[in-house]
């Protein structure tokens, strides 16, 4: 069995410390930064924006703009937010190691890499043009009610039956669950046992949890908001028991990102509600718009109960004491380290430590079924970030290389999948959405995002021919019915 690697070497501090000490470090040599540094961070940064912006208007059709959430677009964005931005900070960590220059070009270099991988995309559809109409369309086309609606409705039934059973499951068979822990006997385990609980439950629970919430619940917490603004009626009742389910089952077992998720959920189904209504330039329910002052309200009251989740589970997870300042302060924490550098941070950790060729594995660490099919040792990493695994295994080929495929396959699902907005369509399309992002904190090919990605694309398949299907008939089955004439007597 193989074990985790020693990420640094010993005079360094842990790595559960780390991004602590090297940020407090980091922001002081910032404070006293040399022009020279100045002028390679805003050149790099310059240039690699300058060539997202070139590339984007001139192949892309400015598909990449934020105000359209493309699944490309939405990914470019949290990259400079998560990736490219704070890259800055850490680039400041060690001053001395030359690591720091190619660490921070190739957290750049994805801002060109990927656009380019989206215009091979493109070119593979035969026209450069059809993508970019097919993506606009998605945006530009009201939600309008569609037989689709219904169809998915037995998803909807069979997601919520299996999430469920999961959480039944892991309830009635588990020695410990950290929430339920939590509320009978908070601070009596130890932090350590808490975190791990459900690591401990073995592969089929852990893995069946994590897909609970991040395919099955969401999906229905997604479908039954939908249909509340579409249809009304009983899907209006049906939305705050769906939430409450998706809220409990994913805070069982601490895991501070799936409560997160859920907020993160609502948010980007607030905004293309808000979207939607734009087009339609009205709202079916009260009769009005809703104003931009609305939207921006909702979003960050969201925003701010998703940090306060965030830092809650965070304390709760070390058995610390909920006091009022406490929570406060431990949420700002949250979000501004593990939500906002924790990605960089980790990137920034493999760059230092595989900091020459000679460290790269090859592609040993890239999925454990890749390295069983090849007869290598698997060689397992800590969530790296998708940039820096690409780095560990592959160097400069693999970050470039694996950017733009990257690229190339978000187009792909963007604009093969994705041509008309149904309510079950754009409820995957928000779950992929995020899901799709998740690589940046984790691995390129991470098994979760896969396990969300596959389902999803073949259900969307099979409503597609199940409409094309009924399509073909109504176009020349029912025109011949219709010119039969009735023998007479």
């Amino acid at each position: 069995m193989p074990t985790v690697p020693e990420l640094l070497p010993p005079p360094r501090p842990a790595i559960a410390d780390l991004l602590y000490v090297v940020k407090a470090q980091a922001l002081a040599n910032l404070v006293n930064t040399s022009l020279d540094d100045v002028v390679f961070i805003v050149a790099a940064l310059a240039m690699a924006l300058m060539g997202l912006f070139l590339i984007n208007g001139a192949l892309l059709g400015n598909t990449l703009q934020v105000k359209r959430l493309t699944i490309p677009s939405f990914f470019v964005a949290i990259h400079i937010l998560l990736m490219s931005l704070p890259s800055i900070v850490w680039f400041y960590a060690y001053p001395d190691d030359p690591i720091r220059y190619t660490y921070f070009l190739a957290m750049q270099s994805v801002l060109v890499t990927f656009p380019i991988g989206m215009v091979f995309a493109n070119v593979l559809c035969g026209d450069l043009s059809a993508p970019v109409r097919v993506a606009k369309r998605f945006f530009l086309d009201p939600l309008e009610k569609s037989p689709d609606d219904q169809l998915a409705f037995k998803y909807w039934l069979i997601m919520i039956v299996a999430s469920a059973t999961v959480a039944t499951v892991y309830l009635l068979t588990s020695p410990y669950v950290p929430l339920i822990g939590a509320i009978t006997s908070y601070g009596q385990v130890e932090a350590a046992a808490v975190r791990r609980a459900i690591v401990a439950e073995g592969t089929v629970i852990h893995y069946g949890h994590a897909l609970t919430a991040r395919l099955l619940l969401p999906f229905c917490l997604l479908y039954s908001y939908f249909m509340a603004y579409l249809y009304g009626g009983r899907w209006r009742l049906l939305f705050w028991p769906t939430l409450g389910v998706a809220a409990f089952v994913s805070a069982l077992t601490f895991d501070r990102m799936f409560p997160f998720s859920v907020m993160l959920y609502l948010v980007l189904a607030v905004y293309f509600k808000y979207d939607d209504m734009k087009v339609k330039g009205t709202v079916r329910a009260r009769g009005k718009r809703m104003s931009t002052a609305r939207l921006l309200g909702y979003v960050a009251a969201l925003l701010f109960v998703s940090m306060l989740v965030g830092g809650i589970v965070s304390l709760t997870q070390f058995n610390k004491p909920m006091d009022l300042n406490i929570i406060g302060t431990e949420s700002f924490a949250f979000f501004i380290n593990r939500v906002g550098l924790d990605a960089s941070y980790m990137a920034f950790i493999y760059f230092l430590e595989f900091n020459d060729p000679s460290k790269f594995v090859w592609g040993k660490s890239i999925h454990v079924l890749v390295s069983k099919a090849f007869g290598v040792e698997f060689y397992p990493t800590i969530s790296p970030s998708f940039l820096a695994e690409l780095w560990v295994n592959f160097g400069w080929f693999g970050v470039l290389f694996g950017a733009g495929l990257v690229g190339f396959v978000l187009q792909l699902v963007q604009v093969k999948v994705f041509d008309r907005k149904t309510v079950p369509s754009l409820s995957f399309y928000i779950v992929m959405l995020l899901n799709g992002a998740w690589i940046i904190y984790g691995h390129l090919l991470a098994t979760m995002v896969i396990s969300v990605y596959l389902p999803s694309i073949l259900i969307l398949m099979s409503l597609r021919r199940r409409r094309q299907i009924a399509a073909f008939a109504k176009a020349h089955i029912a025109p011949r019915l219709q010119t039969v004439v009735p023998h007479s007597r």
